[in-house]
């Protein structure tokens, strides 16, 4: 279509690319026609959108000039390989973004395709908006009158829609969304949809030809991105998606959301060495952070109505209501805000520049918010700018802004406004996070990107949240406490790269004077959080992270992000924290404000500790304010089971058919579950059939430890012994084994390079064999001085110190033992049968301390979680503490109400007899069973 030259704009000293017509095209071109249409163009402002900064014609070739982004075209992209569908899912959702925003604006693109889709900095953004538009507009009739045929020059044949292969004068912006089709097949497929087909072949099959279902083609794709995609390429537009909205969910979430569980995607990673390795072992296997929707609703819009501005002076009467469809346009969408039509508003003011006007004209329209404005000239060629905002709902008084600036700058004023605007309502309402105090940006793109990407955080939206923060520090690098969120949107989204810790890491660089109180503690405690990780869990950076977290929770206790934040951090790092803590933070935040999704998901998964109505009290709370997303999914399908919708068969057969991803996501949030009908036992014992012979041993194990924390003891051993797993040496603990026959199974698996090999220390100290101890911890020392990562000496040492402190155990010195274990440092994952072993020592001499160390929040729902909360039962009840010795009773009651243990039998007794001392009448109980304490 063009020539393409790189250029330097002299006068603002940057790079642009300068688009000239083919002169055999431009001979068929009314150039002043071609470049009115440019110029409509040019007013597509959008950050996934390459904009026209100028059209023109030199010698008759008409030309027009756009800024130059570095980077690589999407054709180059796919010229090297197929694209994963995660990477195809995050470019098209830029993709589409860009599509509605245009379309909204009366402009499609009519030549989507990979050449015209440039990928910098992360980002997709469209270039050439409107050129086909503005060809086909300009087409001069030749001298007998016809018009000149440039039809099948406006698109290319590989991409076009059938309507535009047929010249239908109906064509809209659902051609778009076919060639958007087009595009996604191609990154997939690495190829067009009809290769080796020549330009008139591809024209005929883009009518007649449905091109082969691209899983059959790419099988690995998931189901959702493939049936959006082949939904898209419908040869009726009638029958495709009828707006890029409609196809930005399924193209951002189908992509992105793995059919499996992968490690990097749970936050909550165990402790794991072994000998001269590291083990990565997830342990648990937590909810996983995948999110399945890109579009927000608007049930908690604030409407917001501007008014005519007073004019007061006749040159600046273009901006009486000029002004006001300026101010609309900034405003609407910016996390809550919905500003009314401006047709509304000017139509419906009747009033002047004051409030009691601005409060009736607000209920006359029905808006929450008003702002009215007055203009007036300031002397030396300035204006002055005022805005007065009132809430009219609250009636609160009216808060003025005012912005003074060049007459002849008035989009400096507008988007100055409208920056101060977004501040004063911030101070107001929750449109962010939080009730923003200061922005910390002066980029209105940025901030309105910031404002979405907060709204799609609180109702877990979090792969559209950060796409739209992603967006939003592109626009401002400065902007630190959009990293902030960014990087919280990213512990849910991301796939282990290490995106969270480099978003607070940049955060935590933009602590800066002049931000908001709450905005300089949040980037402090990202800061340190950043540290913390960086140094593999430095405990001194950690607490300085909670230290700083505690301090917005103090200053602003109504933000439910600040308990949010200090609630998330504490859960997954602080090695002191008890269940019960956590909880209250998780439900502090829910308490603050109902609606702020996020803090039910954790909360759920504790609440369900409680029983299953204690868990599903706060499920449905979650699922009545949340937008469908894995999440909500996953939490909906484990209340079903929880409530025993599901048993044997039918659970089974559902199994089968609910994606593995949800299953997985929905057992893991009810993993603490001590339900009586088993159906988290049931469902894992499924799926270790699904994965026998598969070489992936993640489902065995995680029915090893749900066995053991049933009190399955018999079929968990033989489990064990034939996979070996960490959870065989707790059962020699506590003697649910003989330690003999353990000790002989087990001594093997201190050449195996997996979790198993820690289990076999607690069981040569069960068989006093002082001199196989002896040898761990010689072999870990001399290990750990030879290597060079500092991580791995960290672990080594740990596992040293821990088989030095059997080694005392062994030889019956409980003294040495429990300094020992004491001193094991805080900065690496205990493992579960370390912290059993400590708190049974300390407790004889120290019996508060050790049932402090039981009430720690354990990784692992195992034997010895409901082994831990006997303990603690009999501890809490010989301090008089009635009341958390009924909550462990009653948990190990139930727990192991089915085991066929006669040990663990005998322990059910045990906690039956004390519930019946303590709690008779069940009131206690009845209390504890709410989940909140």
């Amino acid at each position: 279509m063009s020539r393409v030259f790189l250029a330097d704009d002299l006068a603002l000293h940057r790079a642009v690319v300068i688009k000239v017509l083919h002169p055999e095209l431009a001979a068929g071109v009314n150039a002043e026609r071609f470049n009115r249409e440019v110029l409509l163009s040019a007013r597509l402002q959008h950050p996934h959108i390459v904009p026209v900064l100028t059209a023109g014609s030199v010698a008759g070739l008409p030309y027009y000039v756009m800024p130059f982004v570095k980077g690589e075209s999407l054709r180059a992209r796919i010229d090297a390989g197929p694209l994963s569908p995660a990477a195809t899912a995050e470019i098209l959702g830029d993709v589409a973004k860009a599509l509605a925003y245009a379309h909204e604006e009366g402009v499609v693109h009519r030549d989507i395709k990979p050449d015209n889709i440039l990928l910098s900095g992360g980002a997709a953004t469209v270039a050439d908006f409107g050129i086909a538009k503005a060809l086909s507009s300009a087409r001069r009739e030749s001298a007998d009158g016809a018009l000149t045929t440039l039809g099948m020059s406006l698109g290319t044949p590989a991409y076009m829609a059938p309507e535009q292969v047929a010249g239908d004068p109906d064509t809209d912006h659902r051609a778009d969304i076919y060639s958007l089709g087009c595009v996604a097949y191609e990154m997939l497929t690495g190829q067009p949809m009809f290769p080796g087909k020549s330009p008139q072949q591809l024209l005929a099959a883009q009518v007649m030809e449905t091109p082969p279902n691209i899983a059959t083609r790419r099988p690995d794709v998931p189901y959702a991105l493939a049936a959006t995609i082949m939904l898209c390429l419908e040869k009726e537009p009638s029958r495709r998606p009828q707006s890029a909205l409609a196809i930005m969910t399924p193209l951002q979430s189908a992509g992105t959301i793995s059919t499996t569980t992968t490690s990097s995607a749970r936050r909550w990673l165990p402790w794991a060495i072994a000998a001269g390795v590291v083990i990565a072992v997830a342990i648990a296997v937590p909810l996983v952070r995948r999110d399945s929707t890109a579009v927000a609703g608007t049930g908690d819009a604030l409407n917001l109505a501007v008014a005519p501005f007073e004019v007061l002076d006749p040159k600046l009467a273009l901006w009486k209501e000029g002004i006001v469809d300026v101010l609309a346009r900034n405003l609407d969408g910016a996390g809550p805000l919905r500003a009314l039509s401006p047709s509304v508003t000017i139509k419906g003011w009747e009033g002047h520049a004051e409030r009691n006007a601005a409060v009736a004209f607000a209920k006359k329209v029905g808006a929450q918010l008003v702002m009215y404005g007055q203009l007036q000239p300031a002397g030396r060629g300035l204006v002055s700018a005022k805005v007065w905002i009132v809430d009219a709902e609250r009636g609160t008084p009216a808060v003025e802004v005012e912005v003074r600036d060049s007459i002849v700058r008035m989009d400096r004023v507008t988007d100055s406004l409208s920056v101060r605007a977004l501040g004063a309502i911030g101070r107001m309402r929750t449109i962010g996070a939080a009730r923003l105090a200061s922005l910390g940006s002066s980029s209105l793109p940025a901030i309105r990107a910031f404002l979405q990407g907060a709204q799609y955080f609180r109702r877990t939206q979090f792969d559209s949240a950060a796409s739209a923060l992603r967006e939003a520090v592109s626009l401002d690098s400065t902007f630190g406490i959009a990293y902030a969120m960014l990087g919280e949107s990213y512990g849910w989204t991301d796939d282990g790269s290490g995106k969270q810790w480099e978003a607070f890491r940049k955060g935590g660089a933009q602590i800066r004077a002049g931000l908001s109180p709450h905005d300089s503690l949040t980037l402090v405690a990202i800061r340190h959080y950043a540290i913390a990780n960086d140094k593999r869990g430095s405990s001194g950076e950690m607490k300085k992270a909670y230290a700083a977290a505690a301090a917005v929770t103090d200053r602003y206790p109504d933000d439910p992000a600040a308990w949010y934040l200090l609630a998330d951090m504490r859960f997954h790092h602080d090695r002191e924290i008890s269940e019960r803590e956590a909880f209250a933070l998780f439900d502090r935040a829910i308490r603050a404000d109902a609606d702020f999704a996020p803090a039910y998901i954790h909360a759920i998964e504790l609440a369900y500790r409680h029983g299953s109505a204690a868990g599903k009290r706060y499920a449905d709370a979650y699922v009545s304010r949340s937008r469908a997303s894995q999440q909500r999914d996953a939490i909906a399908f484990a209340e079903r089971m929880a409530g025993g919708e599901f048993s044997g068969d039918k659970l089974r057969s559902v199994l089968d058919t609910i994606r593995p991803v949800i299953g997985g996501s929905a057992l893991s949030v009810i993993r603490r579950l001590p339900d009586s009908a088993e159906v988290a036992l049931e469902a894992l014992r499924a799926d270790a059939r699904r994965n026998a012979g598969s070489g992936n041993q993640s489902a065995r194990h995680r029915l090893i430890e749900a066995l053991g924390f049933r009190g399955h003891i018999a079929e968990a051993w033989k489990l064990a012994k034939e996979t070996p797993s960490y959870s065989a040496g707790e059962f020699a603990l506590l003697g649910l084994v003989p330690a003999d026959t353990a000790a002989r199974v087990m001594r093997p698996w201190l050449q195996l390079r997996n979790d198993a090999s820690l289990a076999v220390p607690p069981v040569l100290a069960m068989v006093r064999d002082t001199a196989g101890l002896n040898s761990i911890v010689r072999t870990a020392t001399q290990m750990a001085k030879s290597d060079t990562s500092a991580i791995l000496r960290k672990m080594l040492d740990y596992f040293a110190n821990a088989a030095r402190g059997y080694s005392a155990l062994a030889a019956g010195d409980s003294a040495a033992a429990t300094s020992i274990f004491d001193a094991l440092p805080d900065s690496v994952n205990p493992a579960p049968a370390e912290q059993f072993v400590r708190a049974r020592l300390v407790s004889r001499t120290d019996p508060r301390r050790a049932l402090a160390l039981l009430d720690r929040m354990s990784p692992m729902t195992d034997v010895l979680y409901p082994a831990r909360q006997l303990e603690r039962g009999r501890i809490a009840e010989k301090l008089g503490d009635a009341e958390s010795a009924v909550d462990a009773y009653a948990f190990v009651a139930a727990a192991w109400r089915n085991t066929e243990s006669g040990l663990l039998r005998n322990a059910v007794k045990e906690a039956k007899a004390a519930l019946v001392r303590l709690d008779a009448d069940g009131r206690m109980r009845a209390t504890l069973s709410t989940g909140r304490r």
